[in-house]
């Protein structure tokens, strides 16, 4: 997702193209090219200086929706305050609650927070409502408060457009004491999605794995784990392919490179999607050698960059898929309530979570991946949409929160 959702340009970890010093054989005279590079490393090096001693840390204001959304007391916005935290493509948080009906929450589509090149027909878009209804249901089960989820009350969306504006649920909410808490709930805000290498030599829990298998199967979809050499190696081409199409396809690297937040300025002044924050890419930026609105070309060392950001992102225990029967718009939000809870059920189990959600988006130049990767994995008779698929397993490295708006940004009251 893409629901990866969260990490599109953290793309620049280093400076060699730029500091690459003349070779002393050559010409005194050096090139053009040459003396770019010099000024430019050089430029850089000032720009790291200036920003020495900076961290990685997102500022307070962006992350503050994490600290403390159990403090809400009216239940309707404790519910609100946990769901927003959820995972979504882009990290774009489309949702708009309408509250002005008591006893109920209406959740429409924010027109202009949807992906019209990488996801043209909004089922990423819906998968991340299913998150966040999800975890509304859950929030409300913590305070003893059942929910009632109708979808689409206003009518289903058509299937090959977006649903920008669309009422996509009414939350009716029950009486005190009509449902038993969720143990899932203290995962809440635990969850994250880690985005660094993993760790390749660990197996993950049998426990965790039949959980998944047995969630799946709750919300009438089915999934399944990747887990050994001949299984992985395919779906490891088949993603690394998807990510190349997308990063060098003109329309989709743009539409990423739009809700590309760079520095913390830009991060709390926009606490939604893509957020690059590493003191390098802030220096590149600053000096003007990192344009986010350069689209990367094959054979160019700008891709090059891109695809070795791609290299962690195939390590794991294994490739988590969940697929629905069909590609309706109520298996899409389905698929995101399956996917969030097997997300909280891998946090609980000290598990990470990564979706890899190139090879599934349905834009025309995505779609050799997207049926090889369901020919890989046994799917597509008769219908079956493979929705979700994740690297799984144990971080090597820690990672905190993503940026969220605040929740009363959301609210329509």
């Amino acid at each position: 997702m893409t629901i990866n959702v969260e990490m599109k340009m953290e793309l620049i970890n280093d400076t060699n193209a730029s500091l690459k010093p003349m070779d002393g054989g050559a010409s005194a005279t050096p090139s053009r090219r040459s003396f770019i590079r010099l000024v430019g490393g050089g430029a850089v090096l000032a720009a790291t200086a200036s920003l020495a001693g900076c961290s990685n840390e997102l500022p307070e204001a962006a992350i503050r929706p994490w600290r403390s959304p159990d403090r809400e007391t009216d239940m309707r916005r404790f519910m609100l305050a946990h769901a927003l935290l959820a995972p979504n493509p882009h990290n774009l948080q489309p949702w708009i609650a309408d509250l002005r009906e008591a006893g109920r929450i209406h959740l429409n589509c924010d027109a202009e927070r949807v992906l019209p090149e990488t996801d043209p027909f909004g089922r990423q878009i819906l998968i991340g409502f299913g998150t966040f209804i999800e975890l509304a249901v859950i929030a409300a089960a913590q305070r003893g408060v059942a929910v009632k989820v109708e979808l689409f009350p206003g009518g289903i969306p058509a299937d090959q457009e977006l649903p920008k504006g669309s009422r996509v649920a009414t939350l009716s909410l029950g009486d005190q004491g009509s449902a038993p808490t969720d143990l899932l709930f203290a995962q809440i805000v635990r969850r994250h999605t880690r985005k660094s290498a993993y760790a390749n030599d660990r197996a993950l829990p049998d426990t965790l794995v039949r959980n998944w298998v047995e969630t799946a199967s709750r919300f009438g979809l089915r999934s399944g784990v990747a887990s050994d050499a001949a299984a992985m190696d395919p779906i490891r081409r088949i993603t690394r392919e998807a990510y190349e199409i997308e990063a060098t396809t003109a329309r989709t690297w743009l539409e990423s490179a739009r809700v590309m937040r760079i520095g913390p300025s830009a991060i709390a002044a926009n606490p939604d999607g893509i957020s690059l924050n590493k003191p390098m890419v802030r220096a590149l930026h600053t000096v003007g050698l990192f344009d986010p609105m350069e689209v990367p070309a094959k054979g160019s060392s700008s891709l090059q960059r891109v695809m070795d950001r791609w290299v962690p992102f195939e390590t794991a225990s294994g490739f988590l898929w969940l697929a629905s029967p069909d590609n309706t718009r109520p298996s899409q939000v389905a698929s995101g309530r399956a996917y969030v809870r097997g997300h909280l059920m891998a946090t609980a189990a000290g598990v990470d979570m990564h979706p890899l959600s190139q090879a599934l988006q349905e834009f025309p130049e995505m779609r050799g991946p997207r049926e090889a990767l369901h020919q890989t994995l046994g799917l597509g008779s008769a219908g079956e949409t493979l929705q979700m698929l994740s690297r799984v397993g144990f971080a090597t490295e820690p990672g905190g929160p993503s940026p969220r708006r605040s929740l009363d940004s959301l609210l329509r009251t």
